[in-house]
């Protein structure tokens, strides 16, 4: 027994010379866990001050595209809309929201017939837009980011 404990810790001793131990630095972590995000989504939608206390996002999307519609249909309700169908037309707004909170319109997908019938309707569009109430920018991981959104828009 004496002559075999000092053998098992040679032998246990020599298999650990096989294992290799490596630390990483913090900035390998760093790295990895930005590899491993996913920069294009958020975490959290812009939102209004009327959507305070929204803990998802699936419900921070909804209150944003809630309110920006109603900013919209308030805007454009005081203009008389020429549709093409007697149901309706729509049309699609690519927004960009700034790590600021500031909205701009970029493109409005829109048929050649609604817009030739309506040729301010951009502009109406634009308006609604800038007269947005103050917008707080969408979130990644707590850090405010920009976002570019589509918004579909029903006209009737």
């Amino acid at each position: 027994m004496k002559l075999l404990s000092p053998l098992l810790l040679i032998l246990i001793l020599w298999s650990c010379k096989d294992v290799e131990l490596t630390k990483q630095s913090a900035d390998e972590i760093l790295k990895a866990e930005i590899k491993s995000i996913n920069w294009k989504e958020v975490d959290f939608y812009p939102t209004f001050k009327s959507c305070k206390g929204v803990t998802s996002k699936a419900k921070s999307r909804i209150c944003f595209e809630t309110e920006m519609k109603k900013a919209i249909h308030q805007r454009l309700k005081q203009e008389q809309i020429i549709t093409s169908k007697a149901t309706q037309d729509t049309l699609v707004l690519e927004l960009f929201i700034s790590t600021e909170g500031n909205t701009k319109l970029n493109v409005v997908k829109i048929s050649d017939t609604i817009s030739s019938q309506n040729p301010n309707l951009v502009s109406w569009l634009e308006e609604a837009i800038s007269g947005l109430p103050e917008l707080y920018p969408a979130q990644k991981r707590s850090v405010p980011v920009s976002l570019t959104t589509e918004l579909p828009i029903i006209l009737k």
